[in-house]
């Protein structure tokens, strides 16, 4: 089975944010998956996928984007066969963890398990470069009661049992657990060995209960451990007497022939989507962290640290910001040469205005060096000089004086109007300024499909005069499990047309240093599946702008962090808040006022309150280009936001 490599991207469906490290699970549990299915198939085993797997299948093919696992159902003589042939048939590095194969064994559920941590190259190739364990679940299905009342004796013996469990490590109250595991021993006319695990005993003992029915049974069949302690449900026989296949992530999978039924009995009305609600222990495979930690070392750094430096940046200043300063430095001459004319200074006039047209020619050098002949503000900055020049000849005539203070007012009036057209040079000067040197933007997006959520805003820009947009695609990379990099992309040329692409090899941040530069790529390097080149890191960025904003790529639901349901999209916001871009940058436009409290509250779990705090006035909830023209969340409330900010 081959996936192709846009499968293990970070998505959202269904409203949800889905990481790509999930789709590197299921990646590798899809490779268990085959391994069963080819032993069931060799030895003509049936099998069914049940759960989340079935509901995806049935819905789209593909996992439900809040499922990170894959649960399969046997009958249990079926079972028996498999678990007698599975040890020899699995490739290294899978086993099968039961009952039956470890007798000291404390879980009802049987799973088909890789269990190789680490970064073996040879092992991640194989399970999709995903470090961690992973499993199938099987869960074995058997026969209620014919006779109500038999059923009811054996869930309470069943109960029994699991009393028997919740005491058995109550180290204070061990003298209550002995005699109620004697009077269970008597009432069952059993004996366990004190000798041995009496754990493992229990539970090989409940699950010879589990068979107790079957082949003398009803008309319907449960997962015991289930139906039991969960108060979980129960199927029709007739379900399971054939299966059908169904396509799923590129392969079939058997789902039971009366599904329907199947899906009835655990979900009620399965057509109705709804996310699973709470946490609880997703992702599966977070249990496992400090164990890949030891096998990484200082090989791999999965998770980013917040540091109080990620929110402090760099003081810049780029031309256009140099050209304005220097006009006003002008004006401010322009005043210090008008005092003096007032007080007939005039030996100190022409002192000034020769400083003033060398500092005037110097600009025009910079200009003329930086945008090349024929800039308008070099040719304004000539009408400049010659005005300042004008004005130094006509003060120069009045050197024969012996005292300036006897020059006529007429003649001080006259030097005065020569300085107003100085003022209109100046103020054309600023003009043609203002226009040569916009405010640059540059959007630094790596995907054509992502640029839908800029798109808009990039629109809007290249209407504003004063406003230069720089679309600059950048190459991004996949990568391995253990962080090395694989192969490179590009996606410049598929742009949509009419839109001017600019080569990320002929920009020169550190030359250009624009005014602001907008990310839709937070990760930097914190992404397992992906990542830009480091070059276009967030923390490299701001280095070279005044303006660093971060734009999501996405939209998600609402997230509610005290709704229960929200759980896991809670749980899943890690993946995109917690990251070094959203620090990084100076602003940060999503999708909703509401969405901003909830990436707060994710950030106040991650950093701490004060964190949060400042963190507040760099988050603005103000909508997403990818919500149209949705009133109060759409592409006008982005604009707008982005204007101001800007």
């Amino acid at each position: 089975m081959k996936l192709a490599r846009e499968f293990f991207y970070d998505e959202v469906r269904d409203g949800f944010y889905i990481p790509g490290i999930i789709k590197r699970l299921w990646g590798a549990e899809l490779t268990v998956l085959l391994e069963v299915d080819r032993i069931c198939k060799k030895y003509d085993i049936p099998y069914y996928t049940v759960g989340g797997a079935l509901l995806g299948a049935l819905r789209d093919g593909h996992f439900i984007p809040w499922d990170d696992d894959i649960d399969i159902m046997m009958l249990r003589e079926d079972y028996e066969r498999f678990n007698q042939v599975a040890k020899e048939e699995l490739p290294q590095g899978m086993s099968v963890h039961s009952l039956e194969s470890d007798k000291n064994r404390c879980e009802f559920i049987t799973v088909i398990v890789k269990t190789g941590v680490g970064f073996h190259s040879g092992l991640l190739r194989e399970y999709y470069d995903f470090p961690y364990p992973v499993q199938v679940d099987l869960f074995v299905l058997d026969e209620l009661a014919k006779n109500p009342e038999d059923e009811s004796y054996r869930q309470a013996v069943l109960k029994m049992f699991a009393g028997l469990l919740g005491g058995i490590d109550k180290k204070d109250k061990q003298s209550l657990f002995q005699k109620e595991l004697a009077q269970v021993e008597e009432l069952l006319h059993i004996k366990l060995n004190r000798e041995e695990d009496l754990k493992g005993q229990i539970y090989q003992f409940i699950d010879k209960i589990f068979r107790e029915f079957n082949g003398k049974g009803g008309e319907r069949l449960a997962c015991i451990p289930w139906y039991t302690f969960q108060q979980a449900f129960s199927y029709p026989k007739q379900a399971f007497e054939k299966a059908k296949q169904l396509s799923f992530c590129n392969m079939y999978i058997p789902a039971p022939e009366d599904y329907d039924s199947v899906l009835r009995a655990e979900y009620g009305d399965y057509h109705r989507r709804v996310k699973a609600g709470g946490a609880h222990n997703y992702p599966c495979f977070r249990r496992f962290d400090t164990l890949l930690r030891s096998f990484a070392k200082d090989r791999w750094m999965p998770e980013y640290s917040f540091s109080e430096e990620d929110l402090q940046r760099p003081e810049i200043q780029n031309f256009r910001d140099l050209a304005m300063l220097t006009v006003e430095a002008f004006y401010s001459a322009q005043t210090e040469l008008m005092d003096a004319i007032e007080n007939r200074e005039f030996p100190r006039c022409l002192s000034k205005l020769a400083t003033m047209q060398e500092e005037a020619i110097t600009f025009g050098n910079a200009i003329e060096q930086k945008k090349g002949e024929g800039t308008k503000s070099v040719s304004l900055i000539e009408e400049y000089c010659e005005a300042l020049f004008e004005l130094y000849q006509s003060i120069s005539e009045q050197g024969g004086r012996a005292d300036f203070s006897k020059v006529p007012a007429l003649e001080v009036k006259a030097l005065k109007k020569e300085m107003k057209n100085i003022l209109t040079c100046l103020e054309n000067l600023r003009a043609g300024v203002q226009k040569d040197f916009k405010k640059q933007v540059v959007f630094l997006p790596h995907s054509e499909k992502h640029f839908a959520s800029l798109r808009p805003l990039v629109d809007a820009l290249l209407e504003e005069e004063e406003v230069e947009c720089k679309i600059i695609p950048i190459p991004y990379y996949d990568k391995c499990g253990d962080g090395r990099l694989k192969e490179i992309h590009y996606e410049g040329e598929d742009f949509p047309k009419g839109y001017e692409i600019v080569d990320y090899n002929c920009y020169d941040f550190s030359i250009e240093l624009p005014d602001c530069i907008v990310i839709n790529s937070p990760y930097d390097e914190f992404n397992p599946v992906w990542t830009v080149d480091s070059a276009f890191y967030s923390r490299e960025m701001k280095k070279y702008t005044k303006k660093l904003i971060y734009i999501p790529w996405f939209v998600t639901d609402e997230i509610d962090p005290k709704n229960e349901e929200d759980g896991k999209a809670f749980t899943n916001m890690e993946y995109y808040v917690t990251v070094p871009g959203l620090f990084h940058s100076d602003f940060t436009i999503v999708q909703s006022e509401g969405m901003k409290k909830a990436y707060l509250a994710k950030i106040e779990e991650f950093a701490g309150k004060d964190v949060a705090k400042k963190m507040e006035k760099k988050i603005a909830g103000a909508g997403s280009c990818l919500l149209g023209d949705k009133e109060g969340q759409g592409i006008k409330e982005v604009v707008k936001e982005f204007k101001n900010f800007l």
